[in-house]
């Protein structure tokens, strides 16, 4: 029987239901997630731990994707608190650097955040005293139960869509939105990046495995539509992301219920399938 390292000891690979909603990089910090961005460690859910749960999951898809990222929430509650220091550029997004700049030698944000007497690093502690859902998010952002299979190409453009900003419940849209018109997926230059017929497979896959990956908090699925459960009342595909203080707390809220949520629901799903095996 497969083994893996779970708080410090080595057990038989059998799920309990801590492993789901374990920081797969071993930290307990938020500043351990801005020490990811500045390595070179290759996507977390995609790793040797996460595909050994996988494996024991039964999931056995080719891709995998984080449901709920850090990034964009972090950046729009920075926003939100020092609008002065980090404004919202044309694109759509706060101009916080999240890897370092080579073409105009700009330090990445994590970078000034671990310097000594960092500015970046007082403001991130006085945020998360504002707003301590932050810390727990950067915790639960890269365990399994925030681990999703997808269909292949589907998580690059989930982060590159300026309509979605790798918000789960806006790419279900975006997707039944193509699927409506029959169209392609198209950036903001109109150049076509995802065909219509991928499309159409997207569209099949989360129709056919909203039950099986438990993702029915993230959307519903009606007939042949499927809608996305935005985190915060106003959220859509042209008002993607927070920008009040209200829109953040109901935002992080609802991104951690839906982890911990999912969970319990995996686990659940593990035990039945556990038993038949």
């Amino acid at each position: 029987m497969a083994k893996l390292e779970f708080e410090g000891r080595s057990i038989a690979l059998e799920i309990v239901k801590e492993m789901l909603v374990k920081d797969l990089k071993e930290s307990n910090s938020i500043g351990n997630i801005f020490q990811f961005f500045t390595s070179n460690q290759k996507d977390i859910e995609k790793g040797e731990k996460a595909e050994k749960l996988y494996k024991e999951l039964g999931w056995h898809e080719n891709a995998y994707d984080v449901i709920s990222s850090f990034w964009t929430t972090f950046s729009f509650a920075m926003h939100s608190k020092y609008p002065e220091f980090y404004p919202i550029a044309e694109v759509g997004n706060v101009k916080i650097y999240k890897n370092h700049n080579v073409r105009f030698n700009l330090e990445s944000f994590p970078e000034r955040y671990f310097k000594e007497n960092s500015v970046e690093r007082t403001r991130v502690d006085c945020l998360c005293e504002k707003y301590p859902d932050i810390s727990k998010l950067a915790k639960l952002c890269h365990s399994v139960a925030n681990f999703m299979p997808c269909p292949k190409g589907f998580n690059s453009s989930k982060g590159l869509l300026s309509d979605v900003n790798d918000y789960f419940p806006l790419m279900i849209d975006r997707i039944q939105e193509c699927f409506n018109k029959d169209t392609g997926l198209i950036y903001s230059n109109n150049q076509i990046v995802i065909d219509k017929e991928t499309i159409k497979v997207w569209h099949d896959f989360f129709i056919k495995n909203r039950e099986k990956y438990c993702l029915n908090m993230y959307y519903e699925v009606n007939d042949k539509t499927i809608k996305g459960m935005p985190f915060f009342d106003t959220q859509s595909l042209t008002y993607p992301c927070p920008k009040d203080s209200s829109e953040l707390q109901q935002c992080l809220k609802n991104m951690i219920e839906c982890i911990e949520d999912r969970a319990n629901q995996i686990f659940e799903k593990y035990s039945e399938y556990s038993t038949k095996r």
